[in-house]
């Protein structure tokens, strides 16, 4: 019985530790030899007391929190692939398509690129990192979708979709087994399944969408201010599934089993910046007074001829940014659709990604001198808490024409890895904008977003919009009864809508108060101190004046009259505590759910929202609004 017991344990095992330990040894295994190792373990732990058969307990978020502050090194670590530890038939099945897949990995090689070339004495001037969508993304568990999988070619990908047609999205090309014999050419609005939607991001990834122009590599060294930006190729000679990149970088690092992307991280920080001058962030400007000049439209003349090729080859009525817009749901809204993963994330995970998609954009603006500020939902958690509004799914920020052209020229296309944060965990953002960027009216409303900050691993994004000085002031000022329009007045007359009320009960009230605050308006267009978004949000230059504050715990700048921007914006935004189904807790300086927390009982019981005030009371010590 006890030996039977024991080989139980053993079968079990072996299948699980496989994996563990060819990464550990790098060698090929030999189950019998693993099942006998595996035996040994066993009966020790059995015959000293050490193994139990009782189940452990459950563990909650406070187990977790202390384990990860205690975590092993290893945990740290990126295992080099094991089929490419020296040469075997095994690594020319590495190359195509595989499962395998650990975000740090590739970061991770291309520092180690970068200092290898370092130690040879090689010049970095013109240096140029591989890359491939197939290689910086999780692809494969995307494009394992089993009820599109087995799809033959684009007819049969639009019936099992049940589309009236592809809309040119699809073209029938040949592949190897296992591989879509179809690839994406474009987005379409189309609501669909969360698995269809998944798989036309990774699909229209791997074989259509243009790789970044460079890697931007955010707060490398022991004090996190080094940051570098280097130009990304792609291997054009090798087949669109194979990890080109990822072969030929491990070719690089010399047999090596495990690689760290804190270490390597570590190491750029320590040398010099004569080595690093030719591919390293200049230092950025401290945050300035605002001034009209920034706002400006720049003309297509003030441009490099790059960025007008792609301005002027943008269609302009077509939109350009396109969500995963799900069948049944409206939820895909909130994530782009090239990166959707799913949408049913928990409350925790949602909460942890918009964390350090928040923290990675401030990162980044304070690392190039961008001037861009919290803005509408953003703004009103911030407000609160110094935190997201838990029910927030994305985050809104504007900037300056200026900074936006800046975004534009420099860094567009480009892959942001972030450093900064405690374990570096390799996830990568993408900088987009807009080519209708220059377009300042609103339009058919299809492009009122100027840019955006993807997160690459779940299509959660920064939404970024620039003012300017539109010809939209009039439009608005005709819209009486608008939204736009009362927004509009109230930056002159913030008692305007009780003003409004009494319209229909003293003659010719309207037509005074239209034509004052008109004048006025018109007044402060003419001298170019009134600016707005394409989706017609006006604010006056010295409301939007830079003040530095603190956001998720990271460095930010709101606008220093941000009362008066929030009251114009949200009738009762800043005084109730409650919305939906939340409320404002001030014993914990939280949004806490009627369904978890009691609002009769101060704080909460509950020992993930217990979690949360921890976490959110270290962030606030350095919140000051």
């Amino acid at each position: 019985m006890f030996f039977r017991y024991v080989t139980q344990i053993s079968k079990k095992a072996t299948v699980r530790l496989r994996t563990g330990v060819l990464a550990v040894l790098g060698m090929p295994y030999l189950p019998s030899a693993i099942v006998a190792l595996l035996s040994i373990i066993c009966i020790s732990g059995v015959l000293t007391g050490s193994f139990s058969r009782e189940y452990p307990r459950s563990y909650t978020t406070i187990d977790m929190k202390e384990y990860l502050a205690d975590r092993s090194p290893l945990i740290g670590q990126s295992f080099i692939p094991w089929p490419l530890i020296g040469e075997s038939e095994l690594s020319r099945q590495y190359k195509e398509l595989s499962i395998e897949y650990d975000p740090r990995l590739l970061p991770a090689l291309w520092l180690g690129e970068i200092l290898k070339l370092i130690d040879e004495g090689k010049s970095i001037e013109s240096l140029e990192l591989p890359f491939k969508w197939v290689s910086a993304l999780d692809l494969q568990s995307s494009l394992q979708a089993t009820d599109i999988a087995s799809v033959e070619d684009c007819t049969a990908f639009q019936y099992s979709l049940g589309m009236k047609q592809a809309e040119g999205i699809c073209e029938s090309i040949e592949s190897p087994d296992g591989l879509p014999n179809f690839k994406i050419m474009g987005p379409t609005d189309v609501p669909l399944s969360e698995t269809a939607r998944t798989y036309i991001g990774a699909n229209y990834l791997l074989h259509t969408l243009e790789i970044p122009k460079r890697a931007v590599f955010l707060g490398a060294g022991l004090q996190k201010n080094i940051s570098l930006a280097v130009s990304l190729v792609s291997d054009t000679k090798r087949p669109y599934y194979e990890k080109s990149d990822i072969v030929s970088l491990v070719k690089r690092v010399g047999g090596e089993q495990q690689i760290s992307l804190s270490e390597q991280a570590l190491k750029i920080g320590r040398l010099s910046d004569a080595i690093l001058d030719h591919i390293r962030l200049p230092n950025a400007p401290n945050c300035s007074n605002l001034s009209a000049p920034e706002f400006l439209v720049p003309s297509m003349g003030d441009l490099d001829s790059t960025l007008r090729d792609n301005i002027e080859s943008a269609h302009p009525e077509q939109k350009y940014f396109h969500e995963a817009s799900l069948f049944g749901s409206g939820k895909g809204f909130h994530y782009d659709w090239r990166f959707f993963k799913r949408s049913n994330y928990s409350p925790y995970e949602r909460t942890a990604i918009l964390q350090r998609l928040t923290r990675a954009w401030l990162r980044f603006t304070k690392e190039i001198g961008s001037k861009a500020w919290l803005a509408h939902g953003t703004l009103l958690g911030w407000y609160w808490n110094g935190l997201n509004m838990p029910w927030d799914e994305d985050l809104d920020v504007q900037t300056t024409m200026k900074s936006l052209l800046d975004l534009a020229k420099d860094y567009n296309q480009s892959v942001v890895i972030d450093l900064t944060d405690i374990e570096p965990t390799g996830h990568m953002y993408f900088v987009d904008v807009n080519p209708h960027f220059l377009q300042r009216e609103r339009g058919n409303g299809a492009n009122v977003i100027d840019a955006r900050f993807i997160d690459m691993s779940s299509g959660l994004y920064v939404d970024i919009t620039g003012l300017a000085v539109s010809d939209d002031l009039e439009a608005v000022q005709n819209l009486p009864g608008s939204k736009e329009h009362s927004r509009l007045h109230k930056i002159v007359d913030p008692d305007y809508e009780e003003t409004a009320m009494s319209f229909d009960f003293v003659e010719g009230l309207r037509e005074s108060t239209e034509s004052r605050l008109r004048e006025s308006e018109t007044e402060q267009w003419n001298a170019g101190l009134l600016y707005n978004c394409k989706d017609d949000h006006f604010f006056l230059l010295d409301e939007l004046e830079p003040e530095k504050t603190y956001f998720e715990g990271e460095e930010a700048i709101v606008p220093s009259q941000f009362m008066k921007i929030l009251n114009r914006e949200y009738f009762r935004g800043t005084r109730a505590l409650q919305h939906q189904d939340w409320w404002f807790s001030h014993t914990f300086g939280l949004w806490l759910p009627r369904e978890d927390c009691d609002k009769s009982v101060p704080g909460c019981k509950k020992e993930d929202w217990i979690l949360e005030e921890i976490t959110a009371r270290s962030m606030d010590v350095v919140f000051q609004k």
